[in-house]
C-alpha cells in the first residue's frame, strides 16, 4: 500500500507530507500541481498504480480567478470520475474548501472515498488515512489470493430493468416488500428475476427468501471482480425458485468494507444481462454505492409508513434525491403497513412528502409475521390476504398486464369465475 499526494500549493504540500511522516504512513510521491494543467494530467502519472493505492489531493475553490479557469471543482470531479471509472480499486481522499452537501454528493458519485475540509484537521486526516489504509490492506490480501483470467471480456450491455427499494427510515419493511415483489415477479408473472441485497453491513434479505440457506454472497464475487463473468456469477447465486435467484449480502463485515461502487456497477450490469428484472434492496444511508444504484435504476421505490416520524424522514430523503438531479418520474412512493384512521392520512402524507402514494400496502401482522419467522414468501404462507393482493397490484403496475384475481377455494372447486 502506498500514498500519493497532489497539492495545489507548497504550504499544503508540506503540511500533508509532514502529517504522513508523523503517522508513519508510506509516502510514495508528493507533487505540486501547477495552475495550468488539468487534474487529469496529474492523475495519469498514476495510471499504473496497484490496487489499494491512496491518492490524497485538494481541490480548492478559486472564484474569479482567470489565471486558472480549468482548475474549478467541477472540472476536478469530472476528471476524477473519468479516471476512477477505469481504476475502481484505488482510494481517493479529497480536501476541499466547499463543505456543502452538493459537493459531497458529487464527490461520492465520482468515486471519491472521503471528503475532508480544507485546511485539514491533523487528527481527522490521520483517522481517514488509517481507514483507507486498512481498506487497502484488505484489498491487497484479496488480490494476492486471486488468479485473474486473461482476456476478460468487456462488461455486457444492460438489458433487464433494475428496481431499487429504499426505506426512508429503519423498520419500514423495505426488505420484506422488495423480496416479496421479486418473488411475485418470478412465481406469478414468470419473469426471470434476481434479488440483490446491497445492505452490505446489515443485509438480512436471505432470510426473507430461503431462510438464510445461501452458501455464497456478493462478497465472493467482488473478491474476484477481475475475473467476473457469467459462470462465476451463476455459481454465487442462490436459486430460490426456477425463475428467482438471490445474491446475498456479504457474510463477513471485512468483505463488505472492500466493495466499491464500481464493483457494484460491474456486478449489476452482468446480473441485468441475465435477468428480465433485477430487484435491489438498498441501505437507507446515502453513499457512493447507493448513488451508483440510484443512477442505474429504472424505478426507485421509496418505502415508508403513515407515521409522523416517517413523513419527516421521507421529506429529507425526497429532497436529497431531488438534489441529485434524478428523474422524479422514476420515484414510486410506497406506503407500507397502512392503517385507516391512523395518525397521518394518505392525503396529508402526500402533501407533506411532495409525491403521490402510488402503492398502499395495508397492515397485516398475522400473515407477515409468519412469513418472516419461517423465511418463506408471503404467498407461500397465505395466498389470500389483503397484503399479498396489494403487493400483486404494485408488482403488476411494472408490467403491461393486469393481475388475475385469485378465486375463493369454493369457486375454484365449483369451476366458477370470480
Amino acid at each position: 500500500m502506498s500514498i500519493h499526494v497532489i497539492a495545489s500549493n507548497e504550504t499544503l504540500l508540506g503540511t500533508l507530507r509532514s502529517s504522513l511522516q508523523q503517522n508513519a504512513m508510506p509516502l510514495a510521491s508528493a507533487v505540486l500541481r501547477p495552475p495550468g494543467p488539468s487534474l487529469l494530467q496529474q492523475l495519469q502519472a498514476l495510471d499504473d498504480a496497484p490496487p489499494g493505492t491512496i491518492v490524497l489531493l485538494d481541490s480548492p475553490v478559486r472564484p474569479n480567478n482567470p489565471a486558472s479557469p480549468s482548475n474549478s471543482e467541477s472540472d476536478d470531479l469530472a476528471s476524477l470520475e473519468a479516471w476512477l471509472r477505469q481504476r475502481p480499486q484505488l482510494n481517493v481522499l479529497l480536501l476541499s474548501e466547499d463543505n456543502s452537501k452538493s459537493l459531497l454528493m458529487r464527490a461520492m458519485r465520482a468515486g471519491v472515498r472521503e471528503v475532508l475540509p480544507l485546511p485539514p484537521d491533523p487528527d481527522e486526516l490521520a483517522q481517514s488515512l488509517k481507514r483507507l489504509s486498512d481498506r487497502s490492506a484488505a484489498l491487497i490480501r484479496q488480490n494476492t489470493s486471486l488468479q485473474p483470467s486473461e482476456g476478460t471480456d468487456a462488461t455486457p450491455p444492460r438489458s433487464g430493468r433494475l428496481l431499487a427499494f429504499m426505506g426512508c427510515k429503519g423498520g419500514t419493511g423495505t426488505s420484506f416488500i422488495a423480496a416479496n415483489m421479486a418473488h411475485i415477479l418470478a412465481r406469478e408473472f414468470d419473469k426471470k428475476c434476481a434479488f440483490v441485497d446491497l445492505d452490505l453491513q446489515c443485509g438480512d434479505a436471505s432470510f426473507y427468501l430461503g431462510n438464510g440457506t445461501n452458501q455464497h454472497s456478493l462478497g465472493d464475487l467482488t473478491r474476484q471482480i477481475d475475473r467476473l463473468d457469467a459462470p462465476l456469477l451463476i455459481s454465487c447465486l442462490h436459486a430460490v425458485t426456477p425463475q428467482l435467484n438471490l445474491l446475498a449480502a456479504p457474510h463477513a463485515l471485512e468483505n463488505a468494507i472492500a466493495i466499491s461502487a464500481q464493483d457494484i456497477e460491474k456486478v449489476l450490469d452482468l446480473v441485468r444481462s441475465l435477468h428480465e428484472y433485477t430487484v435491489v434492496d438498498l441501505p437507507r444511508h446515502m453513499n457512493a454505492l447507493t448513488l451508483k444504484v440510484l443512477d442505474m435504476a429504472d424505478t426507485v421505490f421509496i418505502v415508508m409508513q403513515s407515521q409522523t416520524q416517517d413523513v419527516r424522514d421521507a421529506q429529507r430523503l425526497v429532497k436529497m434525491l431531488g438534489a441529485l438531479d434524478l428523474d422524479e418520474a422514476k420515484f414510486h412512493l410506497l406506503v407500507n403497513r397502512h392503517k385507516a384512521g391512523g395518525w397521518v392520512s394518505i392525503d396529508e402524507l402526500q402533501k407533506a412528502v411532495g409525491l403521490t402514494a402510488k402503492h398502499i400496502i395495508p397492515n397485516g401482522p398475522e400473515w407477515v409475521d409468519e412469513a418472516l419467522h419461517t423465511g418463506q414468501a408471503l404467498s407461500d404462507v397465505n395466498d389470500h390476504n389483503a397484503v399479498i393482493h396489494a403487493l400483486r397490484e404494485a408488482t403488476a403496475s411494472l408490467l403491461p398486464i393486469t393481475p388475475q384475481k385469485h378465486r375463493h377455494w369454493m369457486q375454484r372447486w365449483m369451476g366458477q369465475t370470480a
